[in-house]
């Protein structure tokens, strides 16, 4: 029988989760995406023809169901720890969604609540923290560490023993030169060239990346 999964946030992020769930079952049937729950959306209404079944903290009210945070843009990533949070819903909750096209080596460790796209590529002793997002074609090198709920966007390149701090947002087709450290809750901007350690809460840009502005709150 097919596991039900609720999406948290109705976005661009949950067509992702859609395809990575259709490629998932056209291997071998395992969920049932049975709706959506968002604050900014009337209850009942259709997102790409699946039903909004209510508000985010309507979470607990489906006991039996799996959950994946769609939630978190370059503007909204510093949020996803207190959404999650504020349903309610235990760790345990979570789905973990990896798509057949990715690759994820056996010595890797994802936490809950993981959503891998297609294409992306985690290697050897990587460790990803709970609720983190790798979006399509992003590359995690060997012994780094995702923290719990960071972004990678689609192409971004982390490289090997790399520290990504929690809730951090790594732009498209930004890179992070190898045993480089990113503190929680960082910006990296599109296309960014990380050569040095990044402080928490910074937004760096360009090539090579330069601070462009520092120590922006948390519920920014």
């Amino acid at each position: 029988m097919n596991r039900p999964l609720i999406i948290l946030g109705a976005s661009g992020n949950a067509l992702d989760i859609f395809d990575v769930v259709d490629a998932i079952n056209a291997q071998s049937p395992n969920w049932q995406i049975v709706g959506l729950l968002d604050d900014a959306r009337q209850s009942g209404s259709l997102f790409e023809g699946a039903a909004i079944l209510g508000r985010l903290s309507d979470a607990r009210k489906f006991e039996d169901a799996w959950f994946m945070c769609a939630i978190g843009s370059d503007r909204s990533f510093r949020q996803r720890p207190r959404i999650v949070s504020e349903t309610g819903l235990s760790p345990t909750s979570f789905a973990t969604l990896i798509h057949p096209l990715a690759t994820v080596s056996p010595r890797a460790a994802l936490g809950r609540g993981v959503c891998v796209n297609a294409g992306v590529s985690i290697a050897g002793n990587v460790v990803v923290g709970d609720g983190a997002w790798l979006g399509p074609g992003s590359i995690v090198g060997h012994d780094s560490v995702i923290g719990e709920h960071a972004i990678l966007a689609p192409a971004s390149v982390v490289s090997g023993q790399c520290q990504i701090g929690g809730n951090c947002y790594i732009g498209v087709a930004a890179a992070v030169r190898q045993k480089v450290r990113i503190g929680a809750g960082a910006l990296i901007g599109m296309g960014a060239m990380v050569l040095r350690d990044v402080e928490p809460g910074a937004m760096v840009v360009g090539n090579p990346a330069r601070l462009l502005e520092r120590s922006i709150p948390a519920s920014a």
